[in-house]
């Protein structure tokens, strides 16, 4: 074994999972720069060591490939933490009561503005209306996201700034909840809620570089070395959310990487995304520009995903196509005439079809379209879909972490025999349906560890239901691994640098106190990250 490079740091003494085929496991591994240089044992690897070379006895602690979180908000996570956090709140009661010691503390806010409640675990199960946030205030507006974000809650003052009234028309791909009399509750569904946050100051670039900050160190934290994320909103806020980030990497305040989707929602705007494309000076092996992100519908909690048969718990809905399916197929089109990637959220059935109308139709008309069209979240699936995924090659962005939260109400809303293929992970992987795993964090914490559990075991973190929820759809530990790791990369066509610990690749690590694929899956939910890799520099490490 010779190497072209002296090792700048040797890991050894430790159990390697490198989820390479052709050396599934080692012992120890040298790494140069950014790059992972060789794998073997302590033997093969310990001789190449020099007198500038760091050496760190693992003492029997387990390696693991960095985690690829493949769909996330990054953005909006840390500015959750920055926020009124309204994730543990159990009851409107309870939100207000958030809600306005978060405006006592902070009296120079101009909005007032939360994140992450979720009325299924309120008793009764109701939405807050604009009387219940005028509690909150009646001089500052009020703007609560649900945990889905596809529904928002906002007071009096903010609606009366939107010019939201009993006139205001439903805006195409959204709807604004009313009383008997016509006059809006507060309640905002998909595009409804742009009236409102279209008004909503756009964060400066500071702030925008303090809520990356805290929300990536979070992720550094958790094992997460790449975050696929959802921060690129339309051109409107495109620069400064640009800008954030190319300072955060030219002063090495970015622990992790970063591949940027860009939701770019009328043709106008994806053009002008794919100029400035042409233009933008790189950022480094830190932060990438990654796929177009659209939207098809909504999300199952609010009742938005679009299903082609009515919600069980509420007959006269069936959800909500955010673009007619000439929309669609038009900003699909135009993203693989220039081969940009496009990854779209859909979670109903009726979605899904619209989508893989569109990627076929493309796929057709452009047969030089090379990028790998992805579907976040392919929730509410039939198996006739699963085979049309896995015949033109659409990867499956899934979130396992999503179950623990809604096996409690998928049948309640589509019923059983519709549930047979909800989160159809096992069909999938069966199928040979390319599949990534994410968290759409904020939504869910974007803990890879929890994501695996869930995807192991189809249980909320209580333990119910005993044998798992459609437990026929478990995946094994390996698959669960694979799915943050190896599954991730693939998705992001960054397999040849990224997904597992191999000779070339980039040195992102995870060092864990145990393997999480021999682990009872309960203490998954204990595990403690003990140190996280990137590019060969120790960003994060647990404090005794």
């Amino acid at each position: 074994m010779t190497f072209q490079k002296e090792p700048t740091l040797i890991l050894h003494n430790a159990r390697i999972i490198t989820l390479d085929p052709d050396q599934p496991t080692a012992e120890a591994m040298a790494i140069a720069g950014e790059q992972i240089l060789a794998v073997g044992s302590d033997k093969d690897i310990l001789p190449f060591a020099s007198s500038d070379t760091v050496i760190e006895n693992l003492s029997g602690q387990v390696v693991i490939p960095g985690f690829n979180d493949s769909h996330m908000h990054l953005l909006n996570l840390g500015q959750g933490m920055d926020g009124v956090n309204l994730v543990e709140v159990r009851s409107v009661e309870e939100m207000i009561l958030v809600g306005q010691d978060f405006a006592r503390q902070n009296p120079n806010k101009e909005w007032i503005i939360g994140r992450g409640f979720n009325d299924e675990n309120f008793s009764p199960k109701t939405l807050p209306t604009r009387s219940d946030l005028d509690q909150i205030s009646q001089d500052r507006p009020v703007f609560f996201y649900r945990v889905c974000g596809h529904v928002a809650v906002v007071n009096s003052k903010a609606l009366e700034l939107a010019g939201i009234n009993s006139n205001t028309p439903d805006p195409p791909g959204g709807s604004i909840d009313r009383t008997s009399s016509a006059e809006a509750t507060g309640v905002l569904r998909e595009n409804a809620i742009d009236l409102v946050t279209s008004l909503i100051p756009s964060p400066t670039v500071d702030d925008l570089k303090r809520f990356i900050r805290i929300a990536s160190n979070q992720a550094a934290s958790l094992g997460l070395t790449t975050v696929q994320s959802n921060d690129l909103h339309g051109t409107r806020t495109l620069k400064n959310r640009l800008e954030a980030y190319g300072q955060l990497v030219a002063s090495g305040e970015l622990p992790i990487r970063v591949q940027l989707q860009a939701t770019m929602p009328t043709p106008e705007e994806l053009h002008t995304y794919l100029e400035m494309r042409k233009k933008y000076p790189q950022f480094g092996s830190k932060v990438s520009l990654g796929p177009l992100k659209l939207y098809a519908d909504g999300s199952l909690g609010a009742r938005t995903a679009a299903l082609s048969y009515p919600y069980a718990d509420q007959p006269e809905a069936s959800g909500m196509p955010i673009h007619t399916q000439e929309e669609l197929d038009e900003l699909v089109m135009i993203a693989a005439k220039a081969n940009l990637p496009v990854a779209v959220h859909a979670i109903g059935d009726r979605a899904m079809d619209m989508v893989l109308d569109s990627y076929e139709r493309a796929k057709n008309s452009v047969p030089c379209w090379t990028a790998r069209p992805r579907i976040i979240h392919a929730q509410i699936t039939r198996y006739d879909q699963l085979e049309r995924m896995a015949k033109l090659g659409i990867v499956a962005d899934i979130q396992p972490i999503f179950v623990p939260t809604d096996l409690h109400f998928v049948e309640q809303r589509i019923g059983k025999e519709n549930s047979r293929y909800a989160y159809a992970w096992k069909t999938m992987i069966n199928l040979q349906v390319p599949t990534a795993g994410g968290s759409d964090a904020p939504v869910e914490p974007c803990n890879p560890l929890w994501g695996m559990h869930a995807a192991v075991t189809r249980q909320d973190r209580s333990g119910y239901p005993a044998q798992g929820w459609n437990p026929q759809e478990c995946l094994t530990p390996w698959e669960a691994l694979a799915l943050y790791t190896t599954g991730s990369a693939y998705a992001a066509h960054e397999e040849a640098i990224k997904g597992s610990i191999s000779p070339g690749k980039l040195a992102d690590l995870v060092v864990l106190p145990a393997d999480p694929t021999r682990v009872e899956p309960t203490e998954l939910l204990e595990m403690k990250v003990a140190a996280t890799f990137v590019g060969g520099q120790k960003v994060f490490a647990k404090s005794c």
